[in-house]
């Protein structure tokens, strides 16, 4: 698994240039590419590929990866879902866990589907009339809430009617929930964008010539600062395949891109700067949003799905500890629940952050919250706080902290149902595992 397979560099270039639309069977990778599944993962691909076409249509995929495409406003679609196709992992040996990860997607919806969960059709309808990132990350989580309840055995449904009006998002057995998505804010969204500009300039510039690229993006460039950028990645890459020379490429601040000779070792990486913002202070202001959004229609949970680098981005409350962290967004949150008195408590959760070998599970009981730490097949690693309203419902916080920490289960239990035996250890070859840890997100 040093580098793209010959078959998915052709499928990959024709994309780019517009020859034909990227589908879900580009966006997993050829089978000859993916040497790291065995006979049943291959299987398994052919069936999450079908699966993921019908559920989204097939126009759906080529809109999410393409911002200006979903209805020509900046910003309406999302770019990062393109990169977490496994071909796009194969440099940084990371393949094997976006692909069980792409896997997860398609047994919630496909179990989801066969055991005709109410609701689901509405999920299905929503998710492709609008193609945003936010919407994408609810349907993603209104469906893995879902599957966690029915593996733990208890009647799940999906936009359920409640008797006080209106609908929730999910209910599992009496407890319903309110999903939340707390995305970047508009300066991550648009120092991703260029990232992702980037990415595919050196991309292009890879084609017929045996080298990589390590180091640094540049800071967000504009204008002829980046066209200029552009032009000296290009000279650069042209001197290396022409010398077989390790060449550097500085940015104005003076950040480096180094091009090499030759295929891209295991391990290699590009950064980039990290953005500032008060998170805590958006987080606040969009938990209470939707407690204002909710007056009224009855008891309900709060679940706040985290893509804000909240928990992953080296700020200091992602260094805390897993009781340090609970008990901030318990003393953060945690007056919401006395103001507003309908809300039955709050969960905060995070699942982007990559590691292998997965780290131990974690609990962390606080005097006000619970944390728990849980690691996922194949490297995700998923924090969980839950901020219950206290003395009432314990029975629901029960069943919440229940189904968060048999969550790493979840998955292999779908498979069964969907009659993959094994579960994931009968997909992944027993060699093809992750070598680094990563801090980039995927959906």
């Amino acid at each position: 698994m040093t580098g793209m397979h010959l078959r998915d560099e052709e499928i990959w270039r024709a994309i780019d240039q517009g020859l034909r639309p990227i589908d879900w069977a580009a966006w997993f990778g050829s089978p000859e590419g993916a040497d790291y599944l065995t006979a049943a993962g291959h299987a398994v691909t052919e069936r999450a590929v079908a699966g993921l076409t019908a559920f989204f249509d097939s126009r759906w995929l080529p809109r999410a990866v393409s911002p200006s495409s979903a209805s020509g406003r900046t910003g309406d679609a999302f770019v990062g879902l393109g990169r977490s196709s496994p071909v796009l992992q194969f440099t940084s040996g990371a393949a094997p866990g976006a692909w069980v990860e792409a896997v997860r997607w398609w047994a919630a919806y496909a179990y989801l589907e066969k055991v005709r969960v109410r609701g689901l059709a509405t999920v299905k309808r929503d998710a492709r009339q609008d193609v945003t990132l936010s919407r994408f990350l609810h349907t993603q989580t209104q469906a893995r809430l879902a599957l966690m309840g029915a593996a733990r055995g208890l009647p799940v449904e999906l936009e359920p009617a409640k008797d006080s009006g209106g609908p929730g998002d999910v209910r599992i057995d009496r407890v319903f929930i309110e999903v939340v998505t707390f995305a970047e804010d508009q300066k991550f969204k648009d120092y991703e964008r260029f990232r992702n500009d980037c990415r595919m300039h050196l991309f292009a510039l890879d084609r017929g010539r045996e080298i990589h690229w390590e180091g640094n993006f540049p800071e967000h460039l504009n204008g002829d600062d980046f066209e200029s950028w552009k032009r000296r990645a290009a000279e650069a890459a042209q001197r290396c395949a022409e010398s077989g020379d390790s060449i550097d490429v500085l940015s104005n601040a003076g950040r480096r891109l180094t091009v090499h000779p030759g295929k891209a070792p295991l391990g290699t990486i590009l950064s980039g700067d990290t953005v500032e913002s008060d998170q805590g202070r958006r987080l606040l202001g969009k938990v209470r949003g939707k407690c204002v959004k909710t007056t009224g229609a009855g008891t309900a949970w709060i679940w706040v799905e985290d893509h804000s680098g909240l928990f992953h981005f080296p700020t200091p409350f992602a260094e805390m500890s897993l009781a340090a962290k609970t008990d901030a967004l318990a003393d953060l949150l945690g007056p919401l629940l006395a103001e507003y008195v309908h809300v039955a408590g709050i969960v905060v959760s995070n699942g982007a952050r990559r590691c292998f070998p997965l780290p131990p599970n974690e609990d962390a009981l606080r005097p006000a919250a619970q944390g728990f730490r849980r690691g996922l097949p194949l490297d995700r690693v998923r924090e969980t706080i839950v901020i219950p309203r206290r003395i009432l419902l314990p029975e629901q916080t029960a069943l919440i902290a229940r189904m968060c920490d048999a969550e790493a289960d979840s998955l292999d239990w779908a498979l069964g149902e969907l009659g993959v035996p094994g579960g994931v250890a009968s997909l992944v070859a027993s060699s093809s595992t992750p070598r680094r840890v990563s801090p980039l997100w995927t959906p």
